[in-house]
């Protein structure tokens, strides 16, 4: 009886083994008329406030999501800094490090990408005061660098947190503020400052200014939470629209739940040779280019509509999921992917981009929306 039960596990593992050799992984997402913007009244209301505070700026902090490094890079953002505001200091912050705790290979590529452009970024869990305490430390070095320098700030050091919708604002502005706020107030754990939610749009308008700086500072440092801004039509495509739904960046009835979910298999079956995860159920033993497949090993079906199973499996990749990229390009190797290219022809794009001409997507429109 061992002796055949012995035969009938190698025979299993053999045939798990063939399913694996064999699978191969979509490498072509079907292209589907989705809205190709989020863009909003609101958001092009505070890109005009940063053009009239970028006299009084000292740094901007711009979060990306490190699940999605480029589709959550904006690129009205590097405009910005070519747009007369080379002084500004800028730090790229990539939240959500919780969600990526496996990320040493995505590490090195970001190193490489951020090389090509002499950029400086930083990567964190906006809710680790580890994480913020050491954002705090490069915060003041870079303050005190101008007070050693003889730079006068009458109104302190000042920066403005901006970055795409639900990336993690907020919350690194309260974490900030909180760090020297419990000491002042060991007793208390702190009012937020800034609204924090799980959907994109919670912050609606540039705050007022935020004092970070301990009490016995040199001077005072200061924080501006803005309103998430999303990408423009024009400079925008399904892939990048798909990865920030799948970031919460947008609207979640922005695009159908089930084009999302199945994004979501596409991403993970390309990256069946970076992560030894079980993604979805039998994916080690039988994986699947079906997102249909997918729905019915995780639920009953007969209780479910197809919408309904959409929903709750990537609500859980959103929210507790680690290790999924919903990006495609860190997966390349060195030389097939420029972070400096990709840059250049998005700035292309928007060489024309005018805040003051801009036509906003109408919601619910069911067409390709070109900003």
């Amino acid at each position: 009886m061992l002796h055949s039960m012995k035969g009938r596990n190698s025979v299993l593992y053999f045939c798990s083994r063939r399913a694996l050799s064999s699978f191969i992984p979509r490498y072509e997402f079907p292209k589907y008329n989705i809205a190709l913007s989020d863009f909003k009244g609101h958001q092009v209301k505070a890109l005009k406030k940063f053009q009239y505070l970028a006299p009084q700026l000292n740094m901007v902090l711009e979060l990306r999501d490190l699940r999605a490094p480029l589709s959550t890079r904006n690129v009205l953002f590097d405009r910005f800094f070519m747009d007369g505001n080379e002084k500004i200091k800028r730090l790229i912050v990539y939240t959500k490090k919780d969600y990526m705790p496996q990320s040493a290979a995505l590490f090195e590529t970001l190193t490489r990408w951020h090389n090509e452009m002499k950029e400086d970024f930083i990567i964190l869990d906006g809710k680790s005061r580890n994480d913020v305490k050491n954002l705090m430390k490069v915060i003041e070095w870079q303050s005190n660098k101008l007070v050693e320098n003889d730079v006068p700030l009458p109104m302190g050091y000042r920066i403005l947190v901006t970055g795409m919708p639900n990336v993690g604002k907020s919350t690194l502005v309260n974490s900030l503020r909180y760090i020297n706020y419990s000491k002042r107030n060991p007793n208390s754990k702190g009012a937020k400052v800034s609204r924090t939610g799980d959907q994109a749009g919670v912050t609606r308008s540039t705050s007022e200014i935020i004092r970070i700086s301990k009490d016995n500072a040199t001077q005072g440092i200061y924080l501006i939470d803005s309103p998430g801004i999303g990408l423009p039509g024009r400079v925008s495509n399904q892939s990048r629209i798909l990865a920030q739904a799948l970031c919460n960046c947008v609207k979640e009835t922005l695009i159908d739940p089930v084009v999302q979910a199945d994004y979501l298999l596409f991403l993970m079956n390309l990256q069946k040779m970076k992560n030894n995860i079980e993604w979805y159920p039998d994916y080690k033993t039988n994986p699947t280019n079906d997102i249909y497949t997918v729905f019915n090993r995780c639920y009953d079906m007969h209780k479910l509509s197809e919408t309904t199973a959409a929903i709750a499996w990537i609500n859980h990749w959103k929210r507790k999921g680690k290790n999924v990229l919903f990006d495609v390009e860190p997966l390349l190797v060195s030389g097939e992917f420029s972070y400096k290219d990709y840059l250049i022809k998005d700035l292309q794009k928007i060489e024309d981009f005018s805040v003051e001409n801009t036509k906003l997507n109408i919601p619910g429109a069911s067409k390709q929306v070109f900003v």
